[in-house]
Order: structure tokens, then C-alpha cells, then sequence
């Protein structure tokens, strides 16, 4: 059964973990987090990052590159993701490239506090 590989990095949100476990089983891939909780803002971060109060991951898919797995997590989207409506509604998923500052390309998975606004890039 595909997993998710933490290593040293912490996912203290539940709603997270479980989350990037349904990806792992729907995908039918291992998911490898990249970064998770951060106690300070990482060179090239926001200062109002999710990262900073515990609400995303940075992760991969192994076996698929970033753009095949970000393209099969949209055409999943409602089924991993829920409606479109409603707290389902809070994901975020953004497809980093190599020219971002956070640590190279990356997928990244965030939940939205009410007042944020989600998205999907």
C-alpha cells in the first residue's frame, strides 16, 4: 500500500497527514514530504506562509515528476479534494518550479484558515 515518506520533517496538522495518505492511495504512488512545520520563514517564503502555523507540506510524488503528479491531482481534484464548496473547499495545491526560492521544485499543499483564501495553481 503506498505511503507517505516523512523523514525529518514534522506534519503536526491531522487534516494534513491524512490528506497526503489519501493522495499516496489514490495515486497509487509513495508521497515524499519535502517540508512541513517551520518555526521561522525559510529565505524566499512568505511571512504569512501556512508552512508557519502548521497548515502545509511541500512534497513529492515518487515516480512521477512534479507536473505529471500536479496533473493528476487536478484531474482527481473532486475526488481527492472534495466539492468545490464549503471547508472541502480550503486546499490549496501549487506546482513550484525550479525557479522558486523555497527550495527548487516542488508541490506544495496547504490548508486554508477561514479568512484565507484557497487556490489551485
Amino acid at each position: 500500500m503506498p505511503t507517505v515518506i516523512y523523514g525529518r520533517y514534522h506534519a503536526s496538522d491531522q487534516r494534513l497527514q491524512n490528506m497526503l495518505q489519501h493522495i499516496a492511495e489514490t495515486i497509487g504512488r509513495d508521497v515524499r514530504v519535502t517540508s512541513a512545520d517551520r518555526i521561522n520563514i525559510v529565505k524566499g517564503s512568505s511571512v504569512n506562509s501556512l508552512h508557519l502555523i502548521n497548515e502545509a507540506v511541500d512534497f513529492h510524488v515518487i515516480g512521477l515528476s512534479d507536473a505529471e503528479a500536479f496533473r493528476a491531482l487536478r484531474e482527481n481534484r473532486v475526488a481527492i479534494f472534495g466539492p468545490e464548496v464549503g471547508d472541502d473547499y480550503r486546499w490549496q495545491l501549487i506546482q513550484h518550479g525550479p525557479y522558486t526560492s523555497t527550495g527548487g521544485p516542488h508541490l506544495h499543499l496547504g490548508y486554508s484558515p477561514k479568512g484565507k483564501p484557497p487556490r489551485v495553481n
